[in-house]
């Protein structure tokens, strides 16, 4: 590559960081009442129970500056004395960052995700598609497709968190909340109609069943109802469960969270009005939710449709008989009604909304989201009786102004929150349960890089740079003098089925001198493993460490796409950052024995960790799969840098012909590039993004790129 050009070509593009205007962000606000280290919205105690609630106006605009006098509030009918009472304001600077506008070139790359800490972390928003229910329809599964797509372009922010789940067994992809557009975008693309099997296989992917009308007798109809409500009651069990999951991993998320259901509905009465038994579970997790501040919003993804239209199907003779479709018509009203009890009940219980009538489905994300700015907090002291028996209790907010809508949790399960949940597993069922949680777990903290790597002795695997922060790691004296720290690690690969594909378990203890450890305060350790993946696809990559000593715990997770080479497709991968010392060497990750796994940093410019003094000297390498080649076996390629800070993009470069040194094996092309940063360079979280566009190449073969983050600090 040519070094020259891009070094003095990124030099320009850091001058223009150290002038460009920047938003910094500050953390969320705890809410009133909290002890350290908590963050519960909700509470359930014999001696409080404290409620949400968002006052809008007839317009749909949230009411802020009401009053303890304006709230009266009710348990079981019986009128509470309110002893706790604020507004808590969740808007930050990090909401004044603007959303995406979209791409209009559909072939043009998207931008790389902010890195998001927990102190610049915004929303926590959940999708979840019920693609694997009874009714499930083609125009319903093709409305959630695009109106998620329109999320994701027009109305995600850059340092939200967001996760799309499906309720089709064994298809919850990933379970993995992410900024990263790219990434969702790629889940969500896979939203679509599957023709249904098992005691679902009677649905065609159309709104209504055919009726039927007079090709079975009553007997036979029964039969087949009963057999139907059965299934769908199964149906909706299984689409529950996906509910509570998502639920249990919001538990320990401090402040509000979204949830979005994406469904076609949800009956909870058979056909003769009897009660389903999923209702059980419908109340069980409606009850998590609120003791987790879930808010789940349904929405009917059918939009505007009518049940009085008949079809050639339907089979339904209006000529001897003007009024046959009647009975059809009433029938498919009171199904739909149905399907809507379900949804309107996860809503109503929950203290969200169910949005129906919409065929554009991003707009009731937009009015739903745009509620989220704050909240009133209601406390008040239950009585004697209210942790007795284990009954549901009502809780009705109401505001002294009739044209004010209150909007708040219904009630709950008359169980405190140590009750619901639980005892804590140890063990390493522990790591297990951190490992498989949809959110990371908080603990040690942890930094994960990882990236795909081919090579033609090894094949496909995945290398995974892993950052313990040295002040979280807790050492014991040994007899000659040194010291030691205990890690018990647990690492999983989930297929796109949340199949485990490998995994292994570990236990690593790390010996040192004594006068080692002002290093590794300042400087952390890094473990560093190679996992083995055979087939080609998208994976998530999880890691739990829990440091035998101290107990303390962590968790992260990234998703890896590992691409068939076969193929022949432009691919580049292996993208790593890391400081040049006075010589011009820098640092590459390579193959590391378990046994030399942990491992000390003199520097934190180091590719696991990246960060960076102003005025230092940067290497970034890669590796590039199957680019083309003349006749003289060798390539053409251009090699464009760019540069963002918090998902704005702040130097753009143009495409520069990349000179590329000889090479072993030209379907492996390794290769790098220096930056320098500028000495008035602003601290902070920069992204750089390398594309490489294959000249010789046509189509959607000719471009790859990938991008690395890192952090600039004084």
């Amino acid at each position: 590559m040519c070094q020259s050009i891009l070094v003095s070509s990124i030099m320009v593009f850091l001058s223009v960081m150290s002038v460009a205007a920047q938003t910094v962000p500050s953390p969320k606000a705890a809410p009133p009442d909290t002890q350290e280290g908590e963050q519960d919205v909700v509470r359930i105690r014999t001696n409080l129970v404290q409620i949400d609630a968002i006052v809008t106006d007839k317009n749909g605009n949230q009411v802020t500056n009401l009053t303890v006098n304006d709230f009266e509030l009710l348990q079981d009918g019986k009128p509470q004395k309110i002893i706790n009472f604020s507004y808590v304001n969740t808007v930050t600077p990090n909401q004044a960052l603007t959303a995406s506008t979209g791409n209009k070139d559909k072939k043009a790359t998207l931008p790389p995700p902010v890195r998001v800490r927990p102190e610049n972390a915004g929303r926590i928003i959940t999708f979840i598609v019920d693609d694997g229910n009874c009714a499930a329809s083609h125009s319903g599964m093709i409305s959630a497709e695009e109106a998620l797509e329109k999320f994701v372009k027009e109305q995600m922010q850059p340092n939200d968190l967001v996760a799309v789940y499906q309720t089709r067994a064994g298809s919850s992809v990933f379970q993995q909340y992410t900024s990263d557009q790219a990434q969702l975008l790629r889940v969500i693309r896979k939203v679509r109609w599957y023709p249904p099997s098992g005691g679902c296989a009677f649905s065609d992917g159309s709104f209504f069943d055919a009726a039927r009308a007079t090709t079975e007798s009553d007997e036979e109809r029964q039969r087949r109802e009963s057999w139907e409500d059965s299934n769908r009651n199964h149906q909706i069990v299984g689409t529950i469960g996906v509910l509570r999951y998502v639920v249990r991993g919001l538990e320990r998320v401090g402040g509000r969270k979204v949830v979005f259901l994406l469904s076609d509905g949800m009956p909870i009465r058979g056909r003769g009005g009897e009660v389903l038994n999923a209702t059980d579970a419908l109340r069980e997790v409606t009850d998590l939710a609120n003791r987790a501040s879930v808010v789940i919003n349904p929405i009917d993804v059918r939009g505007v449709f009518s049940t009085a239209i008949i079809e050639a199907q339907d089979e339904v003779l209006t000529r001897d008989n003007p009024n046959a479709s009647d009975k059809v018509i009433a029938a498919r009203t009171a199904e739909v009604h149905s399907g809507e009890e379900g949804l309107f009940i996860l809503a109503h219980e929950t203290g969200g909304r169910f949005y129906t009538n919409n065929n554009f489905l991003d707009v009731p994300m937009r009015r739903a989201l745009s509620l989220e700015k704050g909240y009133y907090l209601v406390g008040y002291r239950p009585d004697e009786e209210t942790f007795k028996g284990k009954q549901f209790h009502k809780i009705s907010i109401k505001v002294n102004r009739p044209e004010l809508r209150v909007l708040s949790r219904n009630g709950f399960i008359g169980k405190t929150d140590n009750e619901t949940r639980g005892k804590r597993r140890t063990g390493d069922s522990e790591l297990y349960e951190a490992i498989m949680a949809p959110l990371p777990k908080a603990g040690l903290n942890l930094g994960l890089s990882a990236f795909f790597v081919n090579t033609l002795a090894e094949g496909n695997f995945v290398r995974s740079l892993l950052h313990l922060r040295g002040e979280d790691i807790t050492f014991a004296a040994e007899p000659d003098g040194k010291i030691k720290a205990v890690f018990d690690v647990v690492a999983v690969t989930l297929n796109e089925k949340a199949e485990v594909v490998d995994e292994f378990n570990r236990t690593h203890t790390f010996h040192v001198e004594a006068a080692a450890l002002p290093l590794i305060k300042q400087t952390g350790l890094i473990y560093t493993t190679d996992v083995p993946v055979k087939k080609p696809g998208t994976y998530n990559f999880r890691i739990a460490v829990r440091d035998a000593l101290s107990k303390q715990l962590g968790s992260a997770g990234q998703v890896i796409q590992v691409f068939d080479l076969k193929k022949g497709s432009l691919f580049l991968s292996g993208l790593t950052v890391s400081a040049v010392d006075a010589n011009g060497k820098f640092v590459k990750p390579s193959a590391i024995r378990p046994e030399n796994a942990l491992s000390l940093t003199a520097s934190t410019a180091v590719p696991a960790i990246r960060q960076f003094r102003p005025n230092t000297i940067l290497a970034y390498a890669y590796t590039l799969y199957n680019a083309h080649v003349d006749k003289a076996n060798q390539p053409s390629l251009t090699v464009q840098i760019n540069l963002y800070r918090d998902g704005k993009i702040i130097a753009e470069g143009k495409p520069q012909p990349a000179q590329i040194e000889a090479q072993a094996d030209m379907s492996r092309i390794k290769d790098y590039g220096y930056l320098r940063l500028n000495p008035e360079v602003r601290p902070g979280d920069y992204v750089l993004q390398v594309i490489v566009k294959d000249l010789l190449a046509k189509g959607s073969d000719q471009i790859a790129t990938q991008w690395i983050d890192f952090e600039v600090v004084e």
